[in-house]
């Protein structure tokens, strides 16, 4: 995968997400999309990096308070816990470029990849889509990859919930603008679109959705077996 597009992303994860980033306060499935972006682009980099530096002042300046003699062994434990921790999270954007895999995905996405996949093969969804599914840890969003075929569409839908997405090889458009690798996509309900994969290779995306999305064909309630999703 190019390294060339990450100064090139055009759609990126608003400033509210990047703070609560940065302050490690973001849920975990949107966490793992936010750092697949942060892989790509230089932009957000250093955004993130000037909040964590106000973040680190603010704490310099925060005064001291007492603590009773548990709280350290407590901590301690919560870090040892944490980095038991299978799900990649607020720290997956601080590993080198060597740290990825080679297929050139993201960290945080090769770690899932290596370690949470729930299935090592592609299962079909349609005609011209086909989806991999983690485990994350979280039961509020599904996290999958999904592959577009080259000049593939998916079927038009709305969305239920929230649905972050990420390209990570390839591109795709829909009505309203083309995407390609690095690019971080919010779709809300009401949000109807076609996506259709470039002519010249397949696309694949990384995406957390918290609803399924919703068929606006009239015929769409005969695919609903392949459209519930598995939050785990």
């Amino acid at each position: 995968m190019s390294n060339n597009f990450k100064s090139q992303t055009n759609f990126h994860p608003d400033e509210t997400m990047l703070v609560d980033f940065s302050a490690g306060t973001l849920a975990t499935a949107p966490s793992i999309c936010v750092s697949a972006h942060l892989h790509f682009c230089s932009q957000c980099k250093a955004k993130l990096m000037r909040l964590d530096q106000v973040g680190s002042q603010l704490m310099c300046e925060a005064n001291p308070i007492d603590l009773d003699d548990g709280a350290f062994d407590a901590m301690m434990e919560k870090i040892d816990s944490d980095s038991l921790d299978s799900s990649p999270g607020r720290s997956a954007c601080a590993k080198t470029e060597s740290s990825e895999n080679l297929l050139g995905f993201p960290y945080a996405v090769s770690k899932l990849v290596k370690n949470n996949l729930v299935s090592k093969t592609w299962k079909r969804l349609s005609g011209s889509v086909d989806i991999a599914r983690f485990k994350t840890g979280q039961e509020e969003f599904e996290v999958a990859l999904h592959k577009i075929c080259a000049g593939g569409k998916t079927p038009k839908h709305d969305h239920k919930g929230l649905e972050y997405t990420v390209v990570l090889k390839g591109s795709f458009s829909d009505e309203s603008a083309v995407y390609r690798e690095g690019d971080f996509l919010v779709r809300k309900p009401g949000d109807v679109h076609q996506p259709m994969g470039a002519q010249n290779g397949e696309c694949i995306c990384l995406s957390a959705l918290s609803a399924p999305i919703k068929l606006t064909n009239p015929l769409g309630f005969l695919m609903k077996p392949w459209l519930r999703i598995n939050p785990m």
